[in-house]
Parts: structure tokens; sequence; C-alpha cells
């Protein structure tokens, strides 16, 4: 049988279906990226428009191919099952059964309660930089995400099959990415405790490894410890910090354990120790106490802090949150200070790629198009080179001209 897979969300995500399709194959199933007779839809429901994507990508598979059968697995699935129970699909699998997959596909009746989440495994991945899993759930339980009730409380992964993963990936994958779906909880829950530096540390000391990057901090989670191990060059100086708002008083019903003074703290101390560290961040628009004074906080806080890259979205009312019944309003409002964020944004990307303007950097070749080999630099800047290079090896290059959502390189000779 031939199986297609979709994945929607985030790098935990694509990490599961990666999992889910070496399982699919020791199964005996053929997985195919064309027409094929199982689709499996690994959904996200972080937002409203999550949700919608998940529906358009059942309507897509059965496009497709109307003879198919269409499993929808996950997020989604997990937090809506009787609503989406009249969607015309022949499996429903929700996140915590997802372990499952090809045990309910090939229609083993008992299946027991449990299964260890860490069972789902990968031996390879489908980019040049390998995402791999180490964390899962968050206690955090900010009031405008459902994710905690989805995906339960923090879990971490064993340290030793961390490393015994990327022992395996590190052949083929010059970057590993640590993700979780709040990365910085990892080894809280672990006996004895461990923290995330102790990790990182421990996957510093394997032989041969490229390099390492981190996925999304939470900020009051990005202690001291953690700050002195970017100076092995290997972990790529880029930190994602989901700051959400520059506002206080937004902040504080967003239920965020950080104010913006302890935000600006945190930057002043990564870039006082590392000048050039990119920091990217998520800003959300629309949150139901967001003013037009908290707005202006946010854009003044984002002007100060000028962030490399930014992920802007809008607030929905999620399930089982505390804004669950909340009615947006002022949805002009909120698409225009949207676009004067993108506006920002687009300036402060500019701004920090100029800076490496005839310097030496260093990226994984992911891809090819139109001449030009493309992949990220350690800082988290895309980059395109002209000329065919091996794709999955590292390259010095030099850039020399960054236009808007443009930045080009040449091949560094010493």
């Amino acid at each position: 049988m031939r199986v297609k897979f979709i994945t929607l969300g985030c790098k935990v995500n694509q990490y599961e279906t990666q999992a889910l399709m070496e399982k699919m194959e020791e199964a005996g199933f053929e997985v195919t990226k064309d027409k094929a007779d199982l689709y499996i839809i690994n959904t996200c429901s972080v937002t409203h428009r999550a949700d919608a994507k998940s529906k358009e990508a059942v309507t897509r598979a059965h496009h497709e191919n109307p003879q198919a059968k269409v499993a929808l697995c996950g997020c989604f699935v997990q937090g809506n099952i009787e609503k989406i129970k009249r969607f015309d699909v022949d499996y429903l699998i929700p996140q915590d059964r997802k372990q499952f997959l090809v045990e309910i596909v090939k229609g083993k009746e008992f299946l027991p309660q449990e299964k260890c989440i860490w069972d789902l495994k990968i031996s390879r991945f489908f980019n040049h930089r390998a995402f791999v899993k180490v964390q899962d759930g968050c206690n955090n339980f900010c009031s405008f995400c459902k994710i905690p009730y989805l995906r339960g409380y923090s879990r971490s992964r064993s340290d030793n099959e961390v490393i015994e993963e990327i022992e395996r990936l590190l052949p083929h994958h010059p970057e590993i990415v640590l993700c979780g779906v709040n990365l910085g909880l990892y080894g809280e829950d672990l006996r004895p405790k461990k923290k995330l530096s102790f990790l990182i540390k421990k996957i510093l000391d394997i032989k041969g490894l490229g390099r390492l990057r981190l996925s999304s901090l939470e900020p009051y989670l990005v202690d001291d410890e953690l700050i002195s191990l970017f100076s092995d060059k290997r972990l790529c100086p880029h930190l994602h910090l989901p700051f959400q708002s520059g506002d206080d008083k937004v902040l504080t019903l967003m239920n965020k354990r950080e104010r913006v003074s302890d935000y600006y703290r945190l930057v002043e101390n990564l870039r006082a120790r590392y000048p050039d560290i990119a920091i990217s961040c998520d800003i959300m628009v629309g949150f139901p106490a967001e003013d037009g004074e908290s707005f202006e906080r946010t854009v003044k806080f984002l002007e100060d802090i000028r962030p490399m890259r930014m992920h802007i979205f809008s607030f929905s009312p999620r399930e089982k949150t505390k804004f669950e019944k909340f009615k947006v309003k002022n949805s002009l409002q909120v698409k225009k200070r949207v676009q004067v964020l993108k506006q920002k944004a687009e300036k402060f990307s500019y701004e920090y790629a100029r800076r490496f303007s005839g310097k030496v950097l260093y990226m994984v070749a992911e891809e090819r198009e139109k001449g030009y080999t493309i992949g990220y630099t350690e800082n988290y800047l895309r980059v395109c080179a002209r000329g065919d290079r091996e794709l999955g090896n590292i390259y010095p290059v030099v850039m020399y001209e960054s236009k808007r959502g443009e930045i080009k390189a040449k091949w560094y000779t010493a």
C-alpha cells in the first residue's frame, strides 16, 4: 500500500512524522510523495488557522485520490475528536495514540492503554538539518494556549537515547536541531533531575558533531549556564524567544512568567557576551487585553530589541483556555497592526543581514534552485550562492549582497 504523509505545525510534529514514516516502512508500507492509497495527515491545533489547514488537508487528499483512505492524527484530533467525527476520514488518531498508528491502520483490535512516546525514533531526516525531539508537553498553561491540554505535562527523553539517535544521524546530517514543545523544561521530570545545559554538554562531547542548534526557548528558562555554552562555536549563535508581547499588562493576562524588563535583561546579557548572536521571536497581535497603548509599547520594545526575524501571528480563541469564548473584534485593526510589525520585521532582518557583508559565515547546503545553492548559516541567515555544491555539507561563504528577502554570497576560498 502506498502511503503519503501531510504534516502541519511545529518541528516536533515534523520529527514525529519522520518517525511514523519509518515505522510504516518497517511494516511493509511504501511511503510516497505522489498519489497514494492512504493519506496520513499529522495535524496542528495551535491556532484557528492551524485547525482550518487540517480540514483543508483532508479535502486535498480526497481530491487527489477519491478512493484513498485518510487517517487524521495529532493535536487537532486530540482536542476536537467529537467535532470531527463527521469528517470523511477512515481513522481518527489523537495525539496520545499517535504511536499506535501502524497497529490502528493494520486493524489490530486490542491495543495497550499506554505506549511510551519515546518509542518514536528516527534514523534519518527528510532535511539536511535534522530535528531531534528531546521533550514533549508543557507546564506553563499560558492563557491563550491549548497545547498543554493536548500534549500534557512536560516529559523528557533519556539523555542516553538522545545521544544514540544523534550518533545515528551524524553521518548524514551536519546540523542537529534540538526541539521540544517547551524545550527549556528538558530534564525537570527526570530522576535525578537534569537541565537542558546538561544535555547540550553531552551532545557537544560527541565526536564528529558538525553543529548543534536550539529551537524555541522560553526566556525565563535561559540561564547563565546555558548562555555560557554558546562560547562553543559548534552551538549555533541563534536563540528563538517567544516574547509574544512587549507590554506588561498583556504579559500578565497571558500568564507569562516574564515581564518586559526580564526580556531586556536577557537580550542585553546575550549581546554583551555574543554581540553578533541572532535573536528571533514570536509576537502575538490582537490579544484580548491589547489596546493602542499596549501595541505601541510592543512596537517600542521591538524597535529597541530589533530581532533578526519575527514570527507574527494574530490571536485566536482556543478551546479550554481562559479566552475560549472571546469574540475577536476590530479584525481590520488587528490586520493593520500585523502589517506594521511585518514592515518592522523586514527592516530589522535587513539591518541584521547587512552587518555580515564581507564576513565569512558557514552555510549548510540544503537545496538548489535556478543555479544557486541555498541554505542556512550558523546565525540563521538564509543565503544563496551561485553554483552547485554537494547538498548536506557545510561550506564557508562570504556575503556580498543583502536585498529584502534575499541574501547572496560567494564561496569562500582561503
